[in-house]
């Protein structure tokens, strides 16, 4: 069983690199390729007026939300990776209890 928690919190570290390094960097790179896609109402022209604003606002909309999911991912990665120290702490103190107690009554560990 203990090589079991072993490969699942191995596989959880894994996964918490990468929200680290993947998802958070990948979301930030979204949101900056957007900045090109911005353009001026005179680009646009004033025949599109209304089309520029929708344009605008959307574009900033998605822009502000990958935003905002960048340190969330990070969040992520870091609660993750806060898991996995906590639980093979654990693993490794019950170990030890257990080699203790296997000690104590004879048997070999």
């Amino acid at each position: 069983m203990g090589d079991n928690l072993k490969a699942e919190l191995d596989v959880l570290e894994l996964v918490s690199r990468t929200w680290l390094t993947e998802v958070a960097p990948g979301l930030r790179q979204a949101a900056a390729s957007i900045d090109p896609l911005k353009y001026t109402e005179v680009q646009f022209g004033t025949m599109f007026n209304g089309a520029w604003s929708a344009y605008s606002k959307a574009a900033a909309y998605v822009q502000d939300r990958l935003n905002e999911g960048a340190p969330a991912a990070e969040q992520l990665g870091n609660a993750l990776h806060q898991a996995v120290v906590s639980f093979g702490a654990q693993q490794d103190e019950q170990a030890a209890a257990t080699n203790n107690i296997a000690g104590e009554i004879g048997l070999p560990n």
